[in-house]
């Protein structure tokens, strides 16, 4: 089949240079603009735009795309598809009729659950069991179009929202271009979402990062995983020198059942790992990173700061 495609992020790239070693073609490839990163601010290319300049791809990379003059220009590729991956900008209706196959998005999440910008987050932050990516064929609604592949995957207990990420955007890279070649023979048929059990993960902040004390040890344990590397989980340390703001690393559930009045007391502090009484349970903090500094372990943290039993780990006390 001939495709334009439409990505931004690393798990788009994935798909991209999957599709690109397929049989279907890939007439132009359309990302975001160069962002300005660095302390310059000098314009970088995205993974994507990387990706396809490797792949020797014709590259778009338009301010809007929901303009005559974008549409204009994908009509004159003439594709029977379109593919959406991790893109970044809504398509409305004149783009997505553009195409006679449409438009298949790759999604990754096991829709309904999840729509919206932060899907793998969100299956962390919710404790899901199984995880996945879905290739639905886009609609007018966010994520609400029919569903035509799932690739199912089993949770890892302590895996990272990133380690999480390059899991799914190898079995989305599989799942997309398994979709193209049953399309291709009019072998690919699309279910409804099922609207009941449909769930939303909206874009993350920097501030959902604020390290939540006040619920149990497990949410606890569970938003710093979800939330690494990106926002990142931090919170302001007591320290002899001080409040210091830390982002957290690697986290240890210690208990689940003790409760307390004092949510974010360090209730001890030794080389295996910073112990923080949670509204239920005990969070271990096993590395840590000061503002400025690097991700350390506990051990090596504590070499140089002080930390008294019964200071605090400063975060939000809410459930």
């Amino acid at each position: 089949m001939k495709l334009v495609f439409l990505g931004t992020s690393e798990l788009a790239a994935t798909s991209l240079k999957a599709i690109a070693e397929s049989s279907h073609t890939i007439s132009c490839v359309v990302t975001q603009p160069d962002r300005r990163s660095g302390r310059g601010r000098k314009p970088a290319p995205h993974p994507v735009k990387t990706m396809a300049e490797s792949l020797s791809l014709p590259i778009l990379q338009p301010d809007r795309v929901n303009t005559r003059s974008f549409r204009a220009a994908i009509r004159e590729h003439h594709p029977d598809v379109l593919v959406v991956a991790a893109f970044g900008q809504i398509l409305k209706p004149l783009l997505l009729a553009l195409p006679p196959h449409g438009c298949l998005n790759v999604h990754a999440s096991i829709l309904p659950k999840h729509r919206g910008a932060s899907p793998i987050n969100a299956a962390i932050l919710s404790g899901d069991k199984e995880v996945g990516v879905s290739i639905m064929k886009m609609d007018e609604g966010l994520d609400t179009g029919p569903v035509g592949l799932i690739g199912r995957l089993p949770a890892k207990p302590e895996e990272t929202a990133g380690e999480l990420h390059d899991r799914l955007a190898e079995l989305g890279a599989a799942l997309i271009v398994e979709a193209l070649d049953r399309l291709a023979v009019n072998d690919l048929e699309f279910s409804p979402q099922d609207e009941s059990q449909a769930s939303h993960a909206p874009k993350l902040a920097k501030s959902d990062g604020l390290l939540c004390l006040g619920g149990s040890a497990e949410q606890a344990h569970r938003q710093v995983r979800g939330l690494t590397p990106w926002p990142g989980c931090y919170a302001d340390l007591d320290t002899g020198a001080g409040a210091k703001r830390v982002i957290l690393g690697e986290t240890r559930i210690d208990c689940t059942d003790t409760k307390t009045e004092t949510p974010g007391q360090i209730l001890a502090a030794s080389g295996d790992g910073i112990l923080v009484a949670c509204g239920r349970g005990v969070l271990r903090i096993k590395q840590l990173k000061p503002a400025g500094k690097r991700m350390m372990t506990a051990s090596e943290f504590l070499n140089g700061t002080t930390i008294e039993v019964g200071s605090f780990l400063r975060g939000s006390t809410h459930e």
